[in-house]
C-alpha cells in the first residue's frame, strides 16, 4: 500500500523469470487490497495494472493508466499497454507509448523516457512525427484503422469472439477497442454503433 506501483513491478518481474504462479499471487494480493480499501482508488488502479500484465488485458491496462493518481504510475501503465498492443494495433500502441513518454519526461524519469523512445523507434515512429499528425479526439474520424475494422464488424452483427477470430486478436483486445470506440463516438450500445457506422459505410448496415 505504501508503494502503489509495486504490484505491477513484482508481477512483471515474476513473469520475466517464468514464475506465473507468483505473478498471479501478486495480482490476487493487489486485488484483495483494492477490495478491502474501496476508498483508495490508486489501489484499484494498481490491481488493474497487475491484472492487465498477467492476463494480457488491454482494458485493465487502459483503466489503470486513467485511474492512477501519480504521473509515473500512469506512464508505466500506458507503457505496458503500448507494449501489449504493438502487434495488434500499432497506432494505439504508439499513442499509449507517447503518453508514457510524456509522463516520464514530466517527472524527470530519464531512464524510463529513454526506454519509451526506444519502444517508439522499434515501431518506426518518433514522437515529433506523431505530434504532427494527431487525430481528432472524437467522432468517426478519430477512430484508428483497427478501431474502424472492429466497429464495422460489430455493426454487421458479429459477437466479440467472432470479431476476435476475424482479426486474429483476443476477445479482451476487441472489448478494449469497443470501449474506446464507444467513448470516441459518445455512444453506449451496439445498436447505436450500427446506426453510426451506417452513416459512413452505408451498404454495410446489418439487416433489420
Amino acid at each position: 500500500m505504501s508503494e502503489i506501483g509495486a504490484a505491477a513491478s513484482l508481477t512483471r518481474t515474476a513473469l520475466a523469470i517464468g514464475d506465473r504462479r507468483r505473478a498471479e499471487a501478486f495480482t490476487q494480493a493487489a486485488e484483495e487490497l483494492a477490495r478491502d480499501n474501496p476508498g483508495l482508488p490508486s489501489l484499484a488502479a494498481s490491481a488493474a495494472h497487475a491484472r492487465g500484465i498477467v492476463h494480457d488485458d488491454p482494458e485493465s491496462l487502459g483503466r489503470a493508466a486513467g485511474a492512477y493518481v501519480g504521473p509515473w504510475n500512469r506512464a508505466s501503465a500506458a507503457e505496458d499497454l503500448g507494449a501489449l498492443l504493438r502487434g495488434s494495433d500499432p497506432e494505439a500502441a504508439i499513442r499509449a507509448l507517447d503518453e508514457a513518454l510524456a509522463g516520464y519526461q514530466r517527472v524527470g524519469a530519464t531512464r524510463d523516457a529513454a526506454r519509451g523512445r526506444a519502444r517508439l523507434r522499434r515501431l518506426g515512429v518518433r514522437r515529433r512525427h506523431w505530434n504532427q499528425a494527431e487525430r481528432p479526439t472524437s467522432g468517426w474520424e478519430s477512430l484508428t484503422d483497427t478501431e474502424r475494422n472492429v466497429a464495422t464488424l460489430v455493426a454487421q452483427g458479429l459477437t466479440n469472439p467472432q470479431v476476435a477470430g476475424r482479426m486474429y486478436v483476443s476477445p479482451h483486445t476487441v472489448k478494449f477497442h469497443l470501449r474506446q470506440i464507444f467513448m470516441k463516438l459518445d455512444i453506449g450500445s451496439r445498436v447505436e454503433l450500427a446506426r453510426t457506422a451506417a452513416e459512413y459505410i452505408g451498404t454495410d448496415r446489418p439487416a433489420q
